[in-house]
């Protein structure tokens, strides 16, 4: 059987399911002795914000029990113009499709960032994280406040044609206000989800085993609260959604596209598995075929 894994969503067409999660792939170049990119759809970098931003401060990264990871790198970037002076060339943008995660703190911040990337030519569009738990201002508090994320989307889609995502925060308990907030200013697709707020102690020296106390939560024990997210928002919304939490292999995916989802964006995995995008198609194909499906794209929404 001939499988036909590729699916469109806001006027692109992408070969596969399959995208890289923000600040876990970094801009594309570090893995382009590892990684197959005929399995990829498209990748998503590290977040990029108006200033430089040194991060938080160390440790900035713990493992948890089941699997899990805590992160509290904090947006770390060199900010909008150096990245477009030093790192813009290292794109791979003939390999597969990228999408440029933006971060900002204030609306002015988003459109600003956006406007000086548009001067990047072979973008397919952008990403823009309201959601990040692991810093003071941004993040959360704009990402979980439907009339800001309106106006955010509704500024940044002023002054860009391209592709818009919108990486949304689990902490909402009514996901869909925000999702239709999202998709009425002009948002192409949603990502769902951004980390969870989560901390480990170390009971012997009675301390944090990050540098901020708390992090990002991300990893499969993520994966039962990301679905339920994608699928709340695929019952609220009309547009693409991109699942984003736990996924390690190819019946992740399936579980994904079934409750709603049309991209697939991979993190934690590739920090253990950098070979994991073509395991994962393989395995989605090896589902397809025990059940007779042609097309990938006929799994979405599919949960009866």
């Amino acid at each position: 059987m001939n499988l036909d894994l590729t699916v469109r969503m806001g006027g692109l067409d992408f070969r596969t399911p399959l995208l890289t999660g923000s600040g876990t792939f970094g801009y594309g170049d570090e893995f382009l002795n590892l990684i197959d990119y005929k399995a990829l759809g498209g990748l998503v970098t590290k977040s990029i914000s108006v200033r430089n931003r040194p991060g938080n401060p160390p440790p900035r990264i713990c493992e948890t029990p089941g699997g899990g990871v805590i992160n509290s790198i904090g947006l770390a970037n060199p900010g909008v113009d150096a990245f477009i002076e030093s790192k813009s060339a290292i794109l791979p943008l003939n390999l597969t499709r990228v999408f440029l995660s933006v971060f900002g703190e204030t609306v002015e911040e988003f459109v600003t960032v956006v406007e000086k990337l548009e001067t990047i030519s072979g973008v397919d569009g952008y990403e823009l994280n309201l959601s990040c738990p692991n810093v003071k201002s941004g993040g959360i508090s704009l990402g979980g406040d439907s009339a800001a994320v309106g106006e955010i989307v509704r500024e940044t889609r002023a002054v860009t044609q391209k592709f818009i995502a919108v990486k949304l925060t689990p902490h909402q308990t009514q996901v869909a206000i925000l999702a239709e907030a999202a998709v009425k200013a002009g948002a192409d697709a949603l990502t769902m989800t951004n980390t969870l707020v989560g901390m480990m102690v170390d009971a012997e020296t009675r301390k944090p085993l990050l540098g901020t106390v708390t992090g990002g939560y991300s990893g499969p024990p993520l994966k039962p609260v990301a679905l339920a997210k994608v699928w709340q928002a695929a019952k609220a919304v009309d547009a693409p959604i991109w699942a984003s939490g736990g996924i390690v292999n190819g019946i992740d995916c399936i579980e994904f596209l079934l409750a709603g989802a049309t991209g697939l964006q991979l993190g934690s995995v590739l920090f253990a598995d950098p070979y994991a995008p073509a395991r994962i198609i393989s395995e989605m194909e090896a589902y397809c075929v025990r059940h007779g499906v042609n097309r990938l794209a006929d799994l979405v929404g599919a949960l009866q």
